[in-house]
């Protein structure tokens, strides 16, 4: 998968082409199958020595399998200018600040202004240069560091003689110094490794697994040193393998990830390519799987998988009309040296074809002759190609009976991870001019999916690219001291395009989220970047398999505006929003923001009280849920207490009462005097109420405008009490006269 030459006008003959396309740098992927380069003797990190990685031995890796590099995006379009806008909790504005991003590629041109800070200090924090040696890293015993004190002095070695790793890491983190091309995380600092080897006369770069790996070591351990989170970029991959997170390389990713790093890859460049075939199972039936490979190629590899449960037999036949039955190991076959061997994995079987000659490989005449003889998995294959060819068009499957051809399943490994962010392209532009005033164009359309952008599903079914961005007509950084190409805009930068240039915006926007949430997971981030992706209609069902979640869009925050009404303005009351305490008042809201596909939780007091002043301050709702900008408004109704006073007792009403209703009391209405104290006190009526105002009031009831305060008032009834003495009197009497009376009966007698 590599990156396209952009085409400018009518293509003249094909040595323009030829031409053209050395100066773009093609970078595509290899496979399993390669064997030009071996793996050998590269040197491993022992486990515990970097992040606790299980150590990964070379008899893990396929030896043939290479990997390339892909190849720009807007970064307006993707309105990563937006969020630079808002400030951290640090007060630093969103731009990565505080985040590394590391680049595993061709390497960095270290002495470009973009690589600078504006007080001239080195954004770039350290460089290991595979490619050189005399001064390994730790843990390492092979290639060359660079300190940022070497790479401020200038006297690193290392130099980015393909400008690939340049562009890449001037799209996701440069400063734009040199001109007003500013990358989208202008904040973030760089690690770098330079990782591979030059091919095809400089045409093309090709990487080793077993390096890539060791670079990732080497990044999440320079970051954890440092006490950086880190983003690594990969705008690499290989179309050998299952497609499916079972390689050696996603396997280490999927460690990385769960150890906090994050991981962002370019989805690949074969979308219009025929690198993938597939088809049914059906015991007795034979297919026969035929493809061409271009000429100036020296090693090819096909990648056949099965569920475990299908079984088959293969047959290969070479141009000459040989056939042999697999397993093949290392059998000389038409001046070609040639393996057919069966892999097993968690996953699945893989029969892996791996053609090599240092003289060329014949163009026409392969075919594998699959014939099923056991049928108790999912009876679906599926089988990709690739090859180390200097040609100007890539090897491809030849259409023919019971097998498909499609876009399908060409995203590259490792943008098939289960845990890394797959990146594919879109297109944003397509004319520029050149250093030289031509104006040069693509046949892209804006706004459009790029033709080679690769499709998904990965081999077991999980929608991929997650995210688009802009991959067509990039212009960011290039070597400073290389000769010009007419691609070049001037000196400094230079156009290319592919989901190489795709991946770093999408590194860079997630060096953003960690820079405002120093503590995010890769689900943090990828939910975020899913939330805010942009869609259209246009696009079909979303998610799917070609636009993944949209277009990717940096503003992947949102505001909630917290605020209160009903309280007095002097009053202040704590709120949580999720675990932290804030203070806020009617004069003092608060704004917030927060990372899109999070939920935020605002906690506030359900009650005020304000005793000395006989209120409190009730909200019928005490807890919001946010999922997206929202203006929270907490709305508090006061509630005033009423006192009611009886000098005699007996009085009830008194309680809190919510503004503007009315309160009923009560007390006794009469309150008569115990035992015999009703010939002494008087009776006492109730005959009316007075406020702490001392208003009378008309019934008893009040108005609740305020706090109120309310008595009764009683009179003195003495009526019984003279009807009592009276009685008593008349009694006294009554008994003396008949008392007298009967004295004088008494006598007479």
């Amino acid at each position: 998968m590599g990156c396209r030459c952009l085409r400018s006008g009518i293509l003249i003959s094909v040595l323009m082409i030829m031409v053209l396309s050395s100066l773009i740098v093609y970078f595509a992927l290899e496979s399993p199958t390669m064997d030009s380069i071996s793996i050998e003797g590269s040197s491993k990190v022992k486990q515990g020595d970097l992040m606790n990685f299980e150590e990964i031995s070379s008899s893990d890796f396929v030896k043939s399998r290479k990997y390339r590099v892909f190849l720009d995006v807007s970064v307006p379009e993707i309105h990563a200018i937006d969020v630079w806008r808002i400030r951290d909790l640090h007060g630093r504005y969103l731009n990565g600040s505080g985040v590394a991003i590391g680049i595993i590629d061709t390497g960095i041109d270290y002495t470009h202004p973009d690589f600078y800070f504006f007080n001239g200090t080195s954004k770039i924090l350290a460089i290991w240069d595979q490619t050189l040696d005399g001064k390994p890293p730790r843990n390492f015993s092979y290639g060359y560091e660079c300190t940022r004190r070497e790479i401020e002095d200038r006297t690193c070695p290392e130099r980015d003689t393909v400008g690939h790793g340049t562009h890449v890491a001037s799209i996701a983190a440069g400063t734009g110094r040199a001109g007003p091309y500013t990358g989208v995380a202008p904040g973030a600092l760089l690690i770098i490794v330079k990782s591979g080897y030059p091919a095809c006369n400089g045409t093309q770069w090709f990487m080793d697994e077993d390096k890539i790996i060791d670079g990732l070591y080497y990044i999440a351990e320079k970051a954890r040193e440092l006490g950086l989170r880190v983003v690594i970029n990969l705008s690499l991959g290989s179309d050998l393998g299952g497609h499916d997170g079972s390689s050696n390389l996603e396997k280490v990713l999927e460690k990385l990830v769960d150890d906090g790093v994050v991981v962002v890859a370019a989805a690949g460049n074969s979308g219009d390519e025929k690198i993938h075939a597939s088809g049914l199972l059906n015991v007795g039936e034979k297919i026969n799987l035929k493809w061409f490979i271009p000429v100036l190629t020296t090693s090819f590899g096909l990648s056949l998988w099965l569920d475990h449960g299908d079984e088959v037999i293969l047959t290969l036949k070479t141009p000459s009309n040989i056939t042999i039955k697999a397993p093949i190991v290392n059998r000389v076959l038409d001046g070609v040296k040639v393996s057919l061997t069966r892999n097993s994995y968690d996953t699945g079987v893989e029969w892996l074809l791996e053609l090599t000659s240092s003289l060329g490989l014949p163009s026409q005449g392969w075919s594998i002759e699959v014939e099923a003889v056991e049928t108790r998995g999912s009876r679906i294959w599926h089988a990709w190609i690739s090859s180390d060819t200097c040609s100007s068009y890539r090897e491809g499957f030849i259409p023919g009976e019971g097998y498909s051809i499609s876009q399908n399943y060409t995203i590259a490994i490792p943008a098939t991870s289960h845990r890394v962010i797959a990146v594919g392209g879109y297109a944003t532009k397509n004319t520029w001019k050149n250093y030289l005033g031509e104006e040069l164009n693509t046949f892209y359309n804006i706004g459009e999916v790029l033709s080679f952008s690769s499709r998904g599903p990965t081999r077991d079914g999980r929608i991929k690219p997650e995210i688009l961005a802009p991959g067509s007509v990039i212009v960011a950084a290039r070597p400073v001291s290389d000769r010009y190409s007419k691609l070049d805009i001037n000196r400094y930068y230079t156009v290319k395009h592919g989901t190489s240039m795709s991946s770093p915006h999408a590194a860079g926007v997630a060096a953003i989220i960690l820079q405002f949430k120093p503590n995010a997971s890769y689900m943090d981030i990828l939910n975020a970047l899913k939330s805010s992706a942009r869609w259209s209609r246009e696009y079909g069902e979303r998610p799917n398999n070609i636009w993944g979640w949209g277009k990717l869009d940096a503003r992947v925050f949102y505001n909630v505006s917290i605020r209160l009404e009903g309280l007095p303005r002097d009053i202040s009351t704590n709120i949580y929003i999720n675990d932290s305490l804030e203070n806020i008042s009617i004069d003092k809201p608060i704004e917030k923001v927060f990372l899109k596909g999070s939920t935020a939780q605002v906690r506030v007091q359900k009650m005020i009280e304000l005793l000395e002043r006989n209120v409190r301050y009730i909200t019928e709702k005490d807890t919001f849920i946010i999922h997206d900008k929202e203006e929270v408004t907490v709305s508090y109704v006061p509630e005033y207490y009423l006192e009611v006073e009886s000098e005699l007792g007996g009085e009830y009403g008194s309680g809190w009462y919510k503004k503007d209703t009315v309160a009923v009391f009560y007390a006794r209405s009469y309150v008569f005097p115990e035992g015999l104290e009703i010939l002494f006190k008087p009776i006492y009526i109730l005959s009316g109420w007075i406020d702490e105002k001392g208003r009378i009031l008309q019934e008893n009831k009040i108005l609740m405008d305020e706090p109120h305060k309310v008595k009764a008032v009683y009179s003195q009834d003495y009526g019984l009490l003279y009807t009592g003495w009276i009685i008593i009197s008349s009694s006294a009497i009554l008994t003396i006269v008949i008392i007298l009376k009967y004295i004088r009966t008494r006598r007479a007698t």
